[in-house]
């Protein structure tokens, strides 16, 4: 059972309920699971931005760990209230009032004592209490008042590159419930749209409207920068229009990311909002609606303390705003943050500071609520030549399963994947883009060969830039399918010619 699950069974604490023993066992230890695992996961599905993910797995680190302490504190505390109820209930003057009750009530009963019941007249015969838990030895040594601020994530980067994809890999690494939503539709109290209180309702149906669980969840709120104020840093002329879905919903957002109880009401599955709102994973997969009994008007209380809260956006002109501020900061300055850039450990926008977030449009309260700032950069040609064939899912892998459905072989040139990887930065649509490209390129190849005598496939460079169709290849041919895929890469180094989508044993010699 991995280590942040058992962070959601910790929840049903109670002094009376076995559970509790979970905090006892050594395989919930912290060195199960440290922020360089979890980087490690993050790089077999995301590809580029290390900083990125530096900064994610050490603050989603941080945070479960502040769960645990806060888990294994309430423990603590509640065990010390019952020790002092026990100890205030065996007390002389408490032992004395319950002596005469008793013999009061079986004065007027007139019964005799049975031997149980006459045992009880000791003052040593109080109730046992319950088993002790046996929590982690530094949990009682550093009992201090020390609160574990929450610690939100912002995330700052253009469309397509792999804002969406950290966070629900880091749902599915940590097996947590997970929710998406979109900040766009967000307006104030009020007004026609979706209340925020609605992102809490769709992790609640992402794991079966299971609150323990809810409450250790991630929420993803992407497009966070439509939030911003109107004509905050942007140029327009504030109080242009009424911003309703502006500094309001920053407003309404305020407590439920510090940690406050939101009232979920449960309202049916009648509106047509409703397949936005079914929408959640956990561990993956796309859970449905909830099959239990439901009761439209219930109510779920659920305290956002230990959810985490990812926001993300594009935060178009942010850029030019930390550009403007280094360069009022003298030439000296300047100069060392361009050469660090040379060197390619910062961009712009890695040293972004809260006041140049102010200036875009986000209220100071609601930037003070996202400490953790990461910066996702725009992928290189390179790196999206990478997304194409070296994640889990790859989509050169899926397309690879699709055609092998139809015994069908598709191969593509290191030069194809190059040009389809050039079209997608030219046009600047990032790692999104590459699927609309490739259904492109792979149009004619998907509707021939099916059915049909074709049995391999090869997409080149001529291929990829819609210069011609995809060449097809009958049982046999394999050779001179080879033959041509070596041609065309030819001026490339020998260790660097590739068969992509094939095993290690047919690739070329």
């Amino acid at each position: 059972m991995p280590f942040f699950s058992r962070l959601l069974a910790a929840q049903c604490l109670t002094l009376r309920s076995p559970c509790y023993l979970v905090f006892s066992r050594r395989s919930i230890s912290l060195q199960s699971l440290n922020p360089r695992t979890i980087s490690k996961i993050l790089d077999e599905h995301v590809i580029g931005q290390e900083r990125a993910k530096k900064i994610l797995s050490v603050a989603v680190y941080n945070h479960y760990t502040r769960v645990q302490a806060n888990l294994a504190q309430r423990a603590l505390d509640q065990k010390s209230n019952v020790n002092d109820k026990t100890r205030a209930a065996l007390s002389p003057e408490s032992t004395e009032n319950a002596r005469r009750s008793y013999h009061h009530f079986r004065d007027e009963d007139e019964a005799p004592l049975s031997t149980e019941e006459s045992a009880l007249e000791g003052p040593g015969s109080a109730t046992p209490p319950p088993p002790q838990l046996n929590l982690p030895k530094a949990f009682g040594e550093k009992r201090e008042d020390v609160t574990l601020d929450k610690s939100n994530v912002l995330l700052v980067g253009p469309t397509g590159s792999g804002k969406t994809l950290l966070a629900r890999t880091l749902a599915n690494v940590l097996q947590v419930p997970f929710s998406m939503c979109d900040a766009t539709p967000f307006t104030q109290a009020g007004y026609v749209g979706d209340d925020v209180e609605s992102v809490i309702e769709r992790l609640l149906q992402s794991c079966d409207y299971d609150i323990e669980r809810a409450e250790t969840g991630i929420v993803f709120i992407d497009e966070a920068d439509k939030m911003a104020k109107v004509g905050g840093g942007k140029g327009g002329p504030a109080n242009a229009t009424k911003d309703v879905g502006g500094e309001g919903v920053q407003q309404a957002l305020l407590r439920m990311l510090e940690g406050t109880i939101v009232n979920v009401t449960y309202k049916g599955e009648t509106n047509s909002s409703q397949h936005q709102q079914t929408g959640g994973t956990y561990m993956g997969e796309v859970v449905p609606p909830p099959n239990k009994p439901q009761t439209r008007g219930d109510v779920y209380a659920v305290d956002t303390t230990n959810i985490l809260f990812i926001l993300s956006g594009a935060f178009v002109g942010l850029e030019d705003i930390v550009s403007k501020r280094l360069g009022k900061s003298g030439a000296g300055f300047e100069s060392i943050v361009t050469a660090v850039q040379k060197d390619g450990d910062l961009t712009t926008l890695d040293q972004v500071e809260p006041h140049d977030m102010i200036q875009y449009g986000l209220i100071p309260e609601f930037v003070g609520r996202l400490p953790v700032l990461a910066n996702v950069n725009q992928l290189s040609e390179e790196d999206l030549v990478r997304v194409l064939t070296e994640p889990k899912n790859a989509l050169a892998k899926q397309y690879e399963s699709l055609f092998s459905l139809h015994n069908v072989d598709i191969r593509f040139t290191q030069k194809a994947l190059q040009a389809i990887a050039h079209q997608a930065v030219t046009k600047q649509t990032g790692a999104r883009g590459l699927r609309r490209l490739m259904e492109n390129v792979l149009l004619d190849a998907m509707y021939d060969a099916p059915g049909s005598s074709i049995r391999h496939v090869l997409i080149n460079e001529d291929v990829a830039l819609g210069k011609s169709k995809p060449l097809y290849f009958s049982r046999g041919q394999v050779g001179f399918m080879e033959h041509k895929l070596d041609r065309e890469d030819t001026d490339q180094p020998e260790n660097e010619r590739k068969i992509l989508l094939r095993d290690s044993d047919h690739s070329l010699p």
